[in-house]
Formats: structure tokens, sequence, C-alpha cells
């Protein structure tokens, strides 16, 4: 079970309550750490309240790849019904598997040739590991929503195209204590672009190290 909600603080700038016709406009959200520093590698999905006109679904697979005994990316944002390579580009052989409710999968061990992608098909955080390699971790945010992503290294992430109206932000790290890794707020999106900003209430573990020595092949 998810942990509930916190609030935090968020600054919307040229915003204006718009009707069903309104335009597509440009959605900019920045988070931060406790101490104002950019924070990478975080998940910003935005869900609207009411109906609106949402881009045309297809079928889509993405990547995620295995390098230096790590996931690459570290933390990946899907929309539900997304299949995922789960690539191995590492100089061993990895098992990839997941305990999580929402995906429940294992992947025989292999190296080179990825195995079949996996279809995430409900909402929800699932965390992958190598049954080989303990110290492998990475994580899948699956929404429903069209309108999600990740945070660059500028800790900034933008939507483009999202149709004006009131939305749920949420903002995610597994980088925080469980009962702060979930962080939302209201926003409106109106008839010009919006600017958003998420301060998280402390600083971030770091990120899982990758192990680069290639002399060390256990698989």
């Amino acid at each position: 079970m998810n942990p509930p909600p916190h609030r935090v603080s968020v600054v919307l700038l040229g915003l204006a309550l718009a009707g069903p016709a309104a335009s597509a406009n440009e959605l900019t959200v920045n988070v931060s750490d406790n101490q104002g520093q950019p924070a990478r590698n975080v998940v910003v999905v935005a869900t609207p309240k009411a109906p609106v006109s949402a881009p045309a679904r297809s079928p889509t697979m993405v990547e995620m790849d295995q390098v230096d005994r790590q996931f690459a990316p570290y933390v990946l944002a899907i929309q539900t019904g997304t299949r995922v390579l789960f690539s191995n580009n590492d100089s061993v052989a990895h098992q990839v598997y997941s305990f999580s409710p929402p995906k429940r999968f294992e992947l025989a061990l292999y190296h080179g040739k990825p195995r079949e992608p996996v279809l995430f098909d409900k909402p929800g955080i699932v965390t992958v590991g190598c049954n080989i390699h303990d110290n492998m971790i990475g994580y899948l945010y699956i929404t429903e929503s069209p309108w999600f992503g990740t945070t660059a290294s500028d800790g900034v992430w933008k939507a483009r195209d999202i149709p004006a109206g009131e939305y749920e932000l949420q903002v995610w790290t597994p980088l925080l204590p469980p009962h702060e890794w979930l962080q939302t707020q209201s926003v409106v999106v109106g008839e010009t672009s919006a600017r958003a900003s998420f301060k998280l209430k402390r600083g971030l573990r770091p990120e899982p190290v990758p192990i680069k020595d290639k002399r060390v092949r256990d698989y």
C-alpha cells in the first residue's frame, strides 16, 4: 500500500481557469531538495481532475538497460500498457525479477540478447532487482495519465501540449524515506504556459553506485 500523500508548496505563474475549448499549453515543473539543489530522477505526473482531450494511446515499448551492475535508468516512468525490454549490456549475466504487486515477474539468467519484454498493465510502483547481484535495484512508476516523466539533472520536467484544466500534480522518488515518497498538489493550467515548483522536505539519499571494474566476472 502506498503511503498517504504529503502536501507541498507549489508556485504557479500566469494561470487562469479555462473552458473545455482551451488550447494545449506547456507545464514546467522544477523539483529541488531541502537545500534548494536540483533533484534528478524524480517522477512527475499530471493527472486531470476532469475529462480533457488526451493524446491517442498506442502500444509502446521502452528499455531499461543493465550496465555496470545497475539498472539504467535507475527510475523509469511509463504509462499502463507499456512493454519494457530489460536489455543486458553488462559484462556479466543478470536474472531480473520483481515481487511488487502491480507486476510480479522473473527473467531467467541471461546475457547479451534480452528476454521477451514485460507488459506493465496495472498502475503502481514496481521495484526490480537481480537474483545474482543484491546491490542492483531499479524502479518503475506506472501511471494511467499520459502526462508524466522524470526530472533531468537540472531538476526540471516539462509537459508539452497539455490541455488547460485542473490537475493533480504528483512527485515521487525512491530516494526519500517511505513515508515521504509521495507528494501531491492540485494545480490549474490556464491559457498560458505554467510553472510549478516542488521543494522536498529533506535531502535525497545517494543513488546506487555502478561497479565499473570489468576484471570482476562472476557470471
